[in-house]
C-alpha cells in the first residue's frame, strides 16, 4: 500500500502512525493536493491512502500517542515535538519521508530527537536549530517600512520561515496590516484592516496595491531622524555595534541595510530641532 502524506506537522505525525501499524507501507509526500496529483500522474500511480490533506487533526494527541507525555530536550528553549517537526520541515534540506522514518525509529523516546546520538538525529537537530536561528535573526534585524500604511518587509532566507515571521510581526502590531514578501509570495497579517482574511497568502505583485489610510510613509523617516538625534559621537563603539548589527543582516531589509551603513560610516549630524520641525506630520 502507498501512503501519501502532506508535508506538515499533521501529515508527518499521521504518517508515523501509519508506519507504526504497517512498517512495510511505501511513503510518498507532497506539499498539497495539486502537488500530490502531479506526482501520481508522473509515477503512474492511480490510488493512494492520503493523510493530512483534508480537515485537521489534534496534533497534540498524535504526539502524545507517539511519544507519550515526556518531552526531554537538550536545552530549555528547544521546542516540543510538534515545534521540532515544524521547524525541521522548514529547512531547505529537509526530506519529509526520511523524517518520518527517523521519528518512527525513536520508538516513542523523544530524547533521541534532541540528543544527537545517531547521525540522522544529529542532522535533524541541527536542521531545527538552523531554522530557529534564522527565524530569530529575522525578528532581530528585519525592520519593516511603511508602504501605503502597510508595514512591509522583504525577507531572504534559505528556509521557509516567511509565514512564521509574518505571524510574529502581526502579533507585535495588531493595529496595522503587515506584509512579508518572500520571493514571489507575500504573507499578509492582520488582513482585516485591508479587507482580507486575518492571515492569508497572496502573490507578491499584489502586496504593493494594499492600502491602509490611517498611517503615512513619513513615520519611518521621522523615527530615523529621532534615532539619529540621540547619537553621541564620543560613545561610539564600532566593534560592539558590529556585533549587534553584523554585515550579514544588511540583506534582510532596506532598513537593516541602512542601519548597517550607519554602523560602518557613522551617523550624520542631527538634532532634536530637526525632529521637532517634522513632528507635525
Amino acid at each position: 500500500m502507498i501512503v501519501a502524506f502532506r508535508e506538515t506537522v499533521e501529515g508527518v505525525l499521521l504518517a508515523c502512525m501509519e508506519v507504526a501499524e504497517d512498517p512495510g507501507c511505501e511513503l510518498m509526500s507532497a506539499k498539497d493536493r495539486e502537488d500530490l496529483q502531479q506526482k501520481m500522474d508522473f509515477s503512474g500511480i492511480e490510488k493512494v491512502k492520503a493523510l493530512g490533506f483534508r480537515g485537521s487533526v489534534d496534533t497534540t494527541k498524535l504526539t502524545g500517542h507517539l511519544f507519550g507525555k515526556q518531552h526531554p530536550r537538550m536545552f530549555q528553549r528547544d521546542p516540543d515535538v510538534e515545534g521540532y517537526v515544524s521547524l525541521v520541515l522548514r529547512h531547505r534540506s529537509s526530506r519529509a519521508i526520511e523524517l518520518v522514518h527517523f521519528l518512527c525509529s525513536c520508538r516513542g523516546n523523544a530524547e533521541l530527537l534532541y540528543s544527537g546520538k545517531s547521525a540522522t538525529g544529529k542532522k535533524y537537530y541541527n536542521y531545527m536549530r538552523d531554522v530557529s536561528r534564522s527565524y530569530h535573526r529575522l525578528c532581530m534585524f528585519a525592520r519593516p517600512y511603511s508602504v501605503n500604511g502597510v508595514l512591509t518587509v522583504k525577507v531572504e532566507s534559505p528556509h521557509q520561515i516567511g509565514d512564521m515571521f509574518c505571524r510574529w510581526l502581526a502579533r507585535k502590531n495588531p493595529d496595522l496590516p503587515v506584509s512579508v514578501i518572500e520571493g514571489d509570495v507575500a504573507w499578509i497579517g492582520n488582513g482585516g484592516h485591508v479587507g482580507l482574511e486575518h492571515y492569508t497568502q497572496v502573490a507578491s505583485s499584489l502586496a504593493g496595491s494594499l492600502e491602509f489610510a490611517d498611517k503615512c510613509d513619513e513615520v519611518d523617516d521621522l523615527w530615523d531622524m529621532y534615532y539619529d538625534s540621540q547619537f553621541i559621537p564620543k560613545r561610539r563603539n564600532k566593534g560592539h555595534a558590529r556585533q549587534l548589527q553584523p554585515k550579514a543582516s544588511a540583506s534582510m531589509s532596506k532598513m537593516s541595510e541602512r542601519d548597517s551603513y550607519k554602523v560602518e560610516r557613522g551617523i550624520a549630524n542631527c538634532t532634536l530641532d530637526s525632529f521637532a520641525s517634522h513632528s507635525e506630520v
